[in-house]
């Protein structure tokens, strides 16, 4: 024990154990330090993309139908599919896109997406715009078909988004 007293320090380092365990004082900021505690707060913003509008019109003697989509801001990339007899959508088409805030698709008898799929007088269209954050926000229009009598019509029935 003489050995102990003789370091520098020593008397200090029990006076400050006794004023802490002993008698209590400090216990609570001891206590405290020993049961630290933390908290995690995690934010998670989800992109906010979405079509303002989505429409479809035609021209006068109803040989193009034109699909538009507007949105807050520009798609890196518009496609379109039809809906197959089974239920799934076929393969996707970038034919006569044009791009912006207010993006389109313009659709004759001549389409390669009507092409694939004459054998229909309604075809299900399902537009897909993805973001430059990867989003998709996705929109669908019937068309009709009207292809006797060289007619060759492609006439919107309905659009939703």
């Amino acid at each position: 024990m003489r050995t102990f007293r003789n370091l520098p320090g020593a008397a200090v380092a029990v006076g400050a154990f006794v004023l802490t365990v002993m008698l209590g004082l400090g216990g609570t900021a001891a206590s405290a330090l020993w049961q630290q505690s933390a908290t995690a707060t995690m934010s998670v913003a989800w992109p906010l993309q979405a079509f303002t509008g989505f429409t479809c019109g035609n021209d006068n003697p109803q040989k193009i139908a034109t699909l538009s989509a507007a949105g807050t801001s520009k798609p890196t990339s518009l496609t379109y599919s039809a809906r197959q007899a089974n239920g799934t959508y076929g393969p996707s088409y970038a034919e006569s896109v044009v791009l912006g805030t207010t993006s389109t698709v313009t659709l004759s008898i001549g389409s390669q997406i009507i092409s694939a799929n004459r054998s229909t007088s309604q075809l299900t269209i399902r537009v897909v715009a993805t973001y430059a954050d990867q989003t998709q926000v996705t929109a669908t229009a019937v068309v009709g078909l009207e292809q006797g009598n060289n007619s060759d019509k492609v006439i919107c029935i309905s659009a939703t988004a």
